[in-house]
């Protein structure tokens, strides 16, 4: 199961940026679509061993690709971003008290909400310095909305996670 793994990601991966990109245009929250590749990255990231730096930035690897590939921003800037949000993501993990539960929600919240506020506040600052005039930092009704959106399916990937990804992290690389 250990060399299956990294297929199942990547196929995961794939499917969460099709969704994104072609279901949910449909489907959008006063314009806003959520942004499930980050969710998918930031779920498998938080359920992941604490010491798992290796695997944590394969992921970023991934999850940046698609984003880089489904969207404007210019190749390589959404892994390095992603590279730098799971290392903190980890080093937070360590730095927490040891639980009888692992896992609280209250941490994979607001660890998820900073975690992606960071996320789309420095992609933004990034396209407005390559290419002023692009982006504009804006904090607005539809930003929110992706937020809240986004916050949504994190919330049902969690108790996944916690129930399926939880129980096999033993066994995962």
């Amino acid at each position: 199961m250990i060399w299956f793994w990294p297929i199942i990601t990547i196929f995961l991966f794939y499917f969460f940026a099709l969704l994104q990109s072609s279901f949910f245009i449909y489907f959008n929250l006063f314009g806003a679509i959520p942004n499930l590749i980050f969710t998918l990255f930031f779920i498998l990231v938080f359920f992941s061993k604490k010491d798992s730096y290796y695997i944590t930035i394969f992921y970023a690897i991934l999850a940046g690709l698609f984003l880089d590939i489904f969207s404007v921003s210019q190749l390589g800037i959404s892994i390095i971003l992603l590279m730098i949000i799971g290392v903190l993501i980890k080093k937070m993990q360590s730095s927490l008290n040891e639980k009888p539960d692992n896992y609280p929600f209250v941490y994979f919240l607001s660890l998820f909400l900073v975690s992606f506020l960071a996320y789309c506040l420095m992609l933004k600052a990034s396209l407005y310095f390559l290419n002023p005039g692009f982006a504009v930092i804006t904090l607005n009704y539809k930003f929110l909305a992706e937020i809240i959106y986004s916050l949504f399916f994190a919330v049902i990937g969690f108790y996944i996670g916690k129930k399926f990804i939880k129980q096999n992290t033993k066994n995962v690389w």
